[in-house]
């Protein structure tokens, strides 16, 4: 049986601190609580999960060191491939090129006042017409892919700054209300990540109707942290230092440029694509309640589509 390394924490005194308190985690018992989970999956018929340290505390992490809901959240994570395929089919950056070039999603160089990663999308550079809405989500799930390997962000989270200066109505008809449901369930319940605030900017009028069907698939908890700015940018001076801030929303800083974190992206093309040969290989069908939910969403799809916004 393969063994593993224990697992070293690079967290300044300050963070393991903050984990401590935040996250209930002990690094006493940090690598008892790696090899428990690890032994837990090991057990889970038809699941082949990547088992080393530094992927598991992830999990840990991500549900402040419970057991029973890291463990279930490392079985959403591969369930939620094997449930969804098309979504998870070419997960590399290589498979991308079309968004990448469209310069739609990038990550800020510094962090965020309270040390949280800045994810920044923008919507509206994406053409609907050139390039697939699957591959945004591909762009977006490898980005968080990357940032949450990093042990800071492990412990700080994520925020995620959406800017819809240049969305259009035929960039809404093109999400239907099932890719928004598959999509919250998603980063809700399947992904190991804290997200911690999304700010929406420059909103457009119709901006309303879409969100109405979004949120209807957003636990409250991820609800209370939307904030909506519309054109009032000045009011992200509050979450990050001006200094940092790109040029287009009143910083200081050059204009936002995505080149240089979709570069550092795809230098990982192989270990995305390793990633590909772990998953469950044995589990049932959806469950009635997923099938449900997937007919509700459906449901609304008509009415989306026939809303008329000038």
């Amino acid at each position: 049986m393969e063994t593993y390394p224990p697992f070293k924490s690079t967290l300044s005194a300050e963070l393991l601190e903050k984990a401590k308190n935040e996250l209930n985690e002990d690094p006493e018992t940090r690598n008892v609580e790696i090899n428990t989970l690890r032994t837990r999956i090991q057990s889970c018929p038809g699941l082949k999960s990547r088992l080393d340290s530094e992927f598991l505390v992830r999990f840990l992490r991500a549900k402040k060191f419970d057991q029973e809901r890291a463990f279930n959240l490392v079985k959403s994570y591969y369930k939620i491939r094997k449930d969804n395929p098309e979504m998870f089919k070419d997960m590399v950056p290589s498979a991308v090129d079309c968004v990448i070039e469209s310069k739609v999603t990038g990550v800020l160089d510094h962090t965020d006042k309270q040390g949280r990663k800045v994810m920044i999308v923008r919507p509206g550079k994406w053409d609907p017409s050139q390039c697939p809405l699957m591959d945004i989500f591909k762009l977006n799930y490898l980005t968080l892919s990357k940032l949450i390997e990093d042990e800071e962000t492990q412990v700080n989270g994520v925020i995620l700054m959406v800017e819809l200066g240049e969305i259009t109505w035929t960039h809404a008809k093109a999400i239907s209300p099932l890719f928004a449901k598959r999509l919250s369930a998603l980063l809700q319940e399947a992904f190991p990540a804290r997200f911690k605030s999304i700010h929406y900017i420059n909103e457009p009028s119709f901006f309303d109707y879409v969100f109405m069907i979004i949120k209807q698939f957003l636990k409250e908890k991820i609800v209370k942290r939307i904030h909506f700015h519309g054109d009032r940018v000045k009011e992200l001076h509050e979450y990050i230092d001006v200094q940092y801030l790109p040029a287009e929303f009143e910083g200081q800083a050059p204009a936002f440029d995505t080149k240089k974190w979709t570069d550092h992206l795809k230098t990982f093309e192989d270990e995305f694509r390793d990633d590909l040969k772990y998953g469950f290989y044995d589990v049932q069908a959806v469950t009635t309640e997923t099938k449900n939910q997937d007919a509700m969403a459906n449901s609304v799809t008509g009415s989306f589509r026939k809303l008329d916004v000038n």
